[in-house]
């Protein structure tokens, strides 16, 4: 520990607050919340870290800052509020560098405008969003095609005698020069809220009371304009499935991981009806749990919306639920229930949403992330009847001499290449006579059993060095650790036969096969490892 650090370690409050760790240059690198900033802040020094990250960080901390809240819920603002401004590299950052953008409506004017904007002022207009990526321009251009208010910036608006070319093209109903009533435009803008608050059906209804009221009136060219809106919507409620039919208000959230890459999935369900979903990458998450990862999401996409729904169903669990919850209530001025579902129709919402974060992470990691899929993944996926394409494999092997310093080794590929710092070796203490079943047995276990099992994120696939017996012993293991759903194969040397559980004949792969290869590189690179083990136990057993 850098001298100094200890000295601040002794004075630290034992109450709430926010912390903030920098390196040598001054820079915060790290912002966190506690309960107790004492407990918090001097557990990074005394506890034995098994994840390379978390390694890292506490090397680097050179200084130590805080602040203290009266609550908890003040420091978890606060908390967010820093990571916004100061982009810690060792902090989960959901977004990148650039503000997400909004839709603004400004109700706040006479004669409102539709626009994009990148931040949230209290101006009193109505802001939608954040929106991704191009789903904002999307959404305007079918907004203004539709309600074609005025585009000019001009506020106040001034009336005009001649129209400009927006008004000749029909992007514009003309305000300036009488081309439209005040309340005939405003109802024109409450159909905008509608629709952006995803009450379609409303909107509709709405609409054809409209229509035919304008033909009542022989206002035939008003009735037609509105009829074609009509059309329009109806077949935009077309593509909008039902998935609940409570016809509730909800924010669906699922993560999908593989390696230090991740995505998270925001599915808006409005009156029932699924009608946009937001999609995220967030930086390097190979040292974070499922849990710190689902706050950060909640944390910070939720800071920067403009509306939070009544009900928000969780994937996973986060950390301090309370909490979060707490904040999101007081940001959105009523309660907020957070849910992670065990059954029924909530958790066949997550289950979509967690497949669609699964299959987007797997086409970003395949096209263009920084963790590229090699073909081989795609072929294995194939080959082996995969759910996913295995973007994470780990191998294990174990290694001795007549019974003698049993060690166990498990290598970790990712994309297709060796991810080192989640490489492990294991001391095997199996009772008895010793052999290579029950030990893959045992490191299997612990491997998805014990402190591992929070510090590592899960393998897509496992892959055994060993036939049938290997296999089954490590599917009991892992079993035993409370894991049903990874698939587990053995790759033989003698004809290198890939042995499943739960089917007797092996699977034979052309050898010319990239798939093939590719196992055969992993499960060599567990063999080297292990040997490589074991060989340094021997050693020092021999100089012993």
């Amino acid at each position: 520990m850098i001298k100094g650090l200890s000295s601040k370690l002794k004075i630290l409050p034992k109450g709430p607050g926010v912390y903030l760790f920098k390196n040598a240059d001054g820079k915060v690198i790290y912002v966190g919340k506690a309960k107790s900033l004492k407990k918090r802040v001097t557990s990074y020094f005394t506890k034995v870290h098994t994840d390379t990250k978390t390694e890292n960080l506490v090397h680097n901390i050179n200084d130590i800052d805080y602040i203290t809240t009266s609550s908890e819920l003040e420091a978890l603002i606060l908390e967010n509020n820093f990571i916004k401004k100061h982009r810690p590299r060792y902090n989960v950052i959901l977004r990148d560098d650039k503000e997400y953008p909004y839709i603004k409506l400004t109700v706040n004017e006479e004669w409102p405008r539709l626009f994009m904007v990148r931040k949230i002022d209290k101006d009193g207009a109505k802001y939608f969003g954040p929106y991704n990526g191009s789903t904002v321009n999307e959404t305007l251009r079918l907004l203004k095609r539709l309600f074609p208010v005025r585009p000019c910036k001009e506020t106040p608006l001034k009336m005009r005698r001649q129209p400009c070319m927006y008004f000749y093209i029909k992007h514009c109903p003309g305000p300036c020069v009488g081309g439209i009533n005040h309340r005939t435009y405003m109802k024109m803008c409450e159909e905008i809220v509608s629709l952006l608050d995803g009450r379609l059906s409303e909107s509709i209804s709405k609409m054809r009371v409209e229509m035919r009221e304008s033909s009542d009136r022989q206002d035939y060219e008003g009735a037609r304009v509105l009829r074609d809106r009509i059309r329009t919507l109806e077949k935009m409620a077309e593509s909008q499935f039902v998935v609940s039919h409570d016809l509730a208000d909800r924010d669906v959230i699922a993560l999908s991981r593989s390696g230090g890459s991740s995505c998270a999935l925001v599915f808006q369900v409005r009156r029932g009806r699924l009608i946009n979903r937001d999609i995220f990458y967030p930086h390097d998450t190979s040292g974070a749990t499922d849990e710190e990862l689902m706050t950060s999401v909640l944390k910070q996409y939720y800071a920067d919306a403009a509306n939070i729904m009544p009900e928000i169903v969780l994937g996973e669990r986060a950390e301090d639920m309370k909490a979060v919850s707490a904040f999101l209530s007081k940001k959105r001025g009523a309660k907020v229930r957070m849910v992670v579902p065990t059954k029924g129709a909530k958790l066949k919402l997550v289950k979509m949403a967690r497949d669609n974060a699964r299959l987007l992470l797997e086409r970003k990691m395949l096209y263009s992330g920084e963790e590229k899929i090699s073909e081989a993944l795609v072929e294995l996926k194939q080959k082996l009847s995969l759910e996913k394409v295995p973007v994470r494999i780990e191998a294990f092997d174990v290694s001795n001499i007549q019974g003698t310093e049993i060690v166990g080794a498990m290598v970790t590929f990712v994309g297709g290449r060796a991810h080192k710092s989640d490489y492990r070796k294991f001391k095997v203490f199996v009772e008895g006579k010793p052999n290579d079943v029950a030990s893959i047995n045992e490191i299997v276990s612990r491997r998805y059993g014990g402190s591992l099992s929070k510090t590592l994120s899960l393998p897509d696939l496992i892959l055994i060095d060993g036939g049938a017996g290997q296999v089954s012993a490590a599917r009991k293991g892992l079993d035993s650790s409370g894991i049903k759903d990874i698939p587990i194969i053995g790759l033989a040397k003698k004809h290198e036969e890939i042995y499943f559980t739960g089917r007797l004949a092996p699977l034979r792969l052309p050898r010319d096969s990239a798939s093939l290869r590719l196992l055969q590189r992993i499960r060599d690179e567990a063999h080297r490892f292990a040997i490589t083990y074991h060989r340094l136990r021997r050693a020092k057993r021999m100089k012993k």
